[in-house]
């Protein structure tokens, strides 16, 4: 097989591929005669079928596959031997193909590419990124130690539902005259009344007591379909059809008894012995409080020195491929006013990403395989310790990180917290950050800026 690039433009190209008969055929003719072995026809013996026959029903399908699995391979054993830097994948020429499928010869076909820009970066103290931090107030401390006290309390029986009470009861099924549908969904379930995001709903349970019956809107009491179908144990399909109220009969009333403020909740909190009165705990917590908050500020700082370096490196895009090629992998159509509308952010997420991931290449950030493996069993050792327990023995802790080491995703997630802690670090140390305190909602409208 033969491969020429003929450029295109700055950042794009034409891969032109040429094969030969030798090149496929004997492949092909491998397989038709695997084929043929195998095929079973009235009035022909096992493996005796006529290749004619053969060719006549198989043969074109073969091929294809044959010169498909050759394109494959060879495009990206070219790009891998080229080292090109492309961005999404190569798209099928949009010329007319004229290659006779039914009397094969030289085939011909064109692939267009995009090339990442070279992205070069330096590091400048004068970048001017601050890095936020939230002043920790009484207040905060206040709503914290009071939802240690409501998680580490005991759920009891009451009389009468209150606003951040637990229901359960039998979600039902109501035909459109509003009587109990025959034979239609029905489950026990538990809703929390405190999660409900409309006031309306909630006042539907305020107030109630085992053995009243609610009439509800159960998209209202459900986060989306996928929570809603398992509250009624049923699939997703089944309740994309439910567009009318049902029936939500209580049985029964828990209220989360908080934990009092005490030895107790310390120990279960921090772990025995690390606490020794409220004064000390509030201290602990308004800790814990500043280093959850500096970890997220940490992260905006990131964010903002990335987006800072992306908007100096001023990176060209292959803008008209790179909207084809979204497009054309697209799993649902998507039309020609929305993609406009929606690449100039998409364009941007990927200079940011570019520009990321060339300074990882260039100061050696990656992730190593031992650096994973070693943050899998810290990070069990964590989940351990946030329940006041020790760290499993050493061949337990092995063998729990080896399983998450063995599922793909979590690798990907702890690679990319690994190389998200080591460019924060590296940040800090080349740019020494003034940091700027603020209020909550100073902080949380910062983190929802893009």
């Amino acid at each position: 097989m033969n491969i020429e690039r003929q450029e295109t433009g700055a950042l794009t190209a034409t891969l032109k591929l040429k094969l030969e008969p030798a090149d496929y055929l004997p492949s092909v003719d491998k397989e038709l005669k695997e084929q043929r072995r195998k095929a079973a026809l009235p009035g022909f013996r096992p493996g005796q079928v006529p290749m004619a026959i053969i060719r006549k029903r198989v043969g074109k399908s073969v091929l294809v596959n044959e010169v498909e699995r050759l394109i494959d391979s060879n495009l990206r054993g070219y790009i891998e031997e080229n080292k090109l830097r492309l961005l999404g994948q190569p798209l099928p020429g949009s010329g007319e193909d004229t290659n006779n499928w039914d009397e094969p010869g030289e085939l011909n076909f064109s692939y267009d590419v995009g090339f990442a820009p070279a992205v070069e970066v330096e590091m400048d103290p004068k970048l001017g990124v601050e890095l936020p931090l939230v002043n920790v107030d009484d207040a905060m401390v206040d709503q914290e130690v009071e939802a240690m006290r409501r998680r580490h309390g005991k759920l009891v029986d009451a009389d009468i539902a209150g606003a951040k009470d637990m229901v359960i009861g039998d979600l039902i099924e109501l035909e459109e005259d509003g009587t109990i549908k025959a034979g239609g969904l029905m489950n026990r379930t538990t809703v929390t009344v405190e999660d409900l995001k409309d006031e309306e709903t909630r006042n539907l349970f305020i107030g109630r007591a085992a053995g009243d019956s609610v009439t509800v809107d159960p998209h209202r009491i459900s986060r989306d379909h996928d929570d809603l179908a398992k509250m009624l144990n049923t699939d997703h399909d089944a309740v994309h059809d439910l567009n009318g109220n049902m029936l939500f009969r209580i049985a029964e009333i828990k209220h989360m008894e908080p934990i009092e403020v005490g030895a107790a909740l310390f120990e279960r909190v921090f772990g025995e012995g690390a606490v020794a009165d409220e004064a000390e705990f509030r201290t602990k917590v308004k800790e814990g409080l500043e280093g959850m908050f500096r970890n997220d500020g940490e992260r905006i700082f990131k964010r903002e020195v990335i987006k800072a370096l992306a908007a100096k490196a001023r990176l060209e895009l292959p803008d008209a491929f790179l909207k084809r090629w979204i497009s054309m992998t697209s799993e649902q159509p998507i039309e020609e006013d929305r993609l406009e509308g929606e690449y100039p952010d998409y364009a941007e997420s990927l200079r940011r990403q570019l520009v990321e991931d060339r300074i990882v290449e260039k100061y050696g950030l990656e992730a190593k395989g031992e650096e994973i493996g070693e943050f899998a069993a810290r990070h069990i050792a964590g989940q351990f310790a946030q329940y006041g327990l020790p760290a499993p023995e050493e061949d337990r802790l092995r063998e729990m990180a080896g399983r998450m080491l063995a599922d793909r995703k979590q690798v990907t997630d702890m690679r990319n917290t690994i190389v998200e802690r080591k460019l924060i670090t590296h940040f800090k140390a080349m740019l020494s950050p003034k940091e700027k305190r603020m209020s909550m909602d100073e902080f949380i409208n910062l983190a929802r800026t893009a």
